[in-house]
This record gives structure tokens, C-alpha cells and sequence, in this order.
């Protein structure tokens, strides 16, 4: 356990672990889901996860999808079923974008969009 995870609830700690354990990010709805949590109390907890950097966030189509920092993942998302796959690590090396824009990189996503598999062959049917 780190520093900052020292100081969080028995709610968080277990919302932390959901989002650890996944192998992609999570919904608020799908977080409370998997943990029987209330949403309003998962968001509230998102909340404190995120404000320790714990927990990031990104957003597709308005929707927020949750993951651990620790966690250095890429994934695909359908564009037309909203499918998430997580993919293998990437081939981007921070060093190289560091060098190449002067600057310091914390932490980076990879969000690779298009059509899955299931919903190219449900369009070619068409």
C-alpha cells in the first residue's frame, strides 16, 4: 500500500481494486455493477481516487471511463458497439516525445477507434 493509498475508505480501497484487477477502464454504472456500490457513492469516490492520482479518467462519446494509473494500457474502441479491447503496450517511447517536444511526460493513453470485427461483418451483411 502507498502513501496515498493510506488514507482511503474501505469504499475506495475496493473501487481501487475493481479498477486494478480490470483489463479495461470502467464505467461509474459498471463500477457499481461489479462492487453493488451505490453510483452516487462511486462517484464520489472516483472522485477522491482521482484527486490522490490513483485513478485517471477519459471520456468517449460523454461518457466517463475509469482506470488505475498504475496500470500502462492502449485499447481499441468500437465506434459503432462500444466494445473496448485492450491492447498489447505501445511502441511510443516517452523519451522519444520528450525529446521531440522539449517536455515532461507523465503519463500517456492510447485510444485507438474504429469498427470491431462483430460489426464489420453486421455492415457487410447489410
Amino acid at each position: 500500500m502507498n502513501d496515498n493509498q493510506h488514507h482511503l475508505t474501505k469504499t475506495s480501497e475496493r473501487i481501487l481494486e475493481i479498477l486494478q484487477n480490470s483489463d479495461i477502464p470502467l464505467t461509474v454504472y459498471q463500477i457499481s455493477d461489479r462492487t453493488k456500490i451505490p453510483v452516487p457513492s462511486v462517484y464520489r469516490n472516483v472522485a477522491v481516487l482521482q484527486a490522490q492520482e490513483l485513478v485517471s479518467e477519459f471520456q468517449i462519446r460523454g461518457i466517463g471511463y475509469y482506470y488505475a494509473r498504475q496500470r500502462h494500457s492502449h485499447y481499441f474502441i468500437c465506434k459503432s458497439c462500444g466494445n473496448i479491447v485492450p491492447l498489447q503496450s505501445c511502441e511510443i517511447l516517452n523519451s522519444e516525445v520528450e525529446k521531440s517536444i522539449d517536455c515532461k511526460v507523465t503519463e500517456h493513453i492510447v485510444i485507438y477507434q474504429g469498427f470491431c470485427k462483430s460489426c464489420l461483418e453486421k455492415e457487410q451483411k447489410r
